[in-house]
């Protein structure tokens, strides 16, 4: 009997703790515990999907936050991440063939690249895109529907966050062109690679390079003109620290083809984060 009169009130106690917090007031005081932390680490994995079709392409990556707001990020696949080991080879520089590694530093609320000589590089690559810090410090400042979702493990919430169409699509584009914006610097360090070419010879690679770039975004801007992007997160987090477990997310983009076919991709992502301090 005083084990179910314990168990009730424990129940009631969770009831009234969740009705003490808006589903939003939950998701704003996870992000913002996060960004108060010296030290984080998160594993995470995203997998591209195109009109229902199995996986046609997988990935992982690493990262370790230290000093509040030093990154360090390493991608590629599995198998590479594996022979790769801990993070004590990553702070060593010894990299595995096929590891994408990036150091980032926070400022003025900002990710910023660097280049293994803490240069900052012109913008930020792919790397910054899959920071799930920055994920969820970016999705706080969008418009979006925030609602609990049922089925949460014991001792946790799950809230699930949709941004609104339009801004969803906002998004996914400003942080496409700022991957497309990494590759146009890389032209010009192509081009002074090359030395042994003579001028004429380098300035027609040039050309041509900055010229399929440029098309290349005009493409992109097209089809994400053309195209519906739906993107909804499920955000797990700790009750009792109200920091943030797991988040997963699927973003689908889906337009119009040639014989009015719909073509649909899909972004999935998973991400664990531990070792908070």
């Amino acid at each position: 009997m005083r084990g179910c009169v314990f168990l009730i009130i424990c129940v009631l106690s969770g009831c009234a703790l969740d009705r003490q917090y808006t589903p939003e007031q939950i998701f704003r005081r996870a992000v913002a515990g996060m960004a108060g932390r010296e030290r984080i680490t998160f594993i995470g994995q995203t997998r591209i999907r195109t009109d229902g079709l199995p996986t046609t392409k997988q990935f992982e990556y690493r990262g370790k936050l230290k000093n509040h707001d030093e990154l360090i990020m390493h991608w590629g696949s599995a198998e590479a991440l594996r022979k790769q080991g801990d993070y004590v080879a990553l702070k060593e520089d010894k990299f595995e063939p096929g590891v994408t590694h990036e150091r980032f530093l926070r400022q003025n609320g900002k990710w910023i690249a660097l280049t293994s000589g803490d240069t900052s590089m012109v913008q930020n690559g792919m790397l910054n895109r899959f920071n799930p810090i920055q994920e969820l410090e970016e999705l706080n400042t969008l418009n979006k529907s925030i609602r609990m979702e049922k089925g949460a493990a014991r001792g946790t919430w799950m809230v699930r966050i949709e941004p609104e169409p339009a801004s969803a699509k906002r998004w996914l584009k400003e942080r496409l062109m700022e991957e497309m914006n990494t590759l146009n610097p890389q032209i010009r360090i192509l081009k002074t690679q090359h030395t042994k070419t003579n001028q004429e010879l380098q300035q027609k690679l040039q050309q041509k390079l900055s010229q399929v770039w440029k098309q290349s975004c005009e493409d992109m801007n097209n089809q994400l003109e053309h195209s519906n992007v739906r993107t909804v997160y499920h955000l797990t987090i700790d009750r009792q620290t109200g920091l943030p477990l797991k988040l997963s997310s699927e973003c689908r983009i889906s337009r119009q083809v040639a014989n009015e076919k719909l073509h649909q991709e899909a972004l999935i992502t998973r991400v664990a984060f531990e070792d908070y301090k």
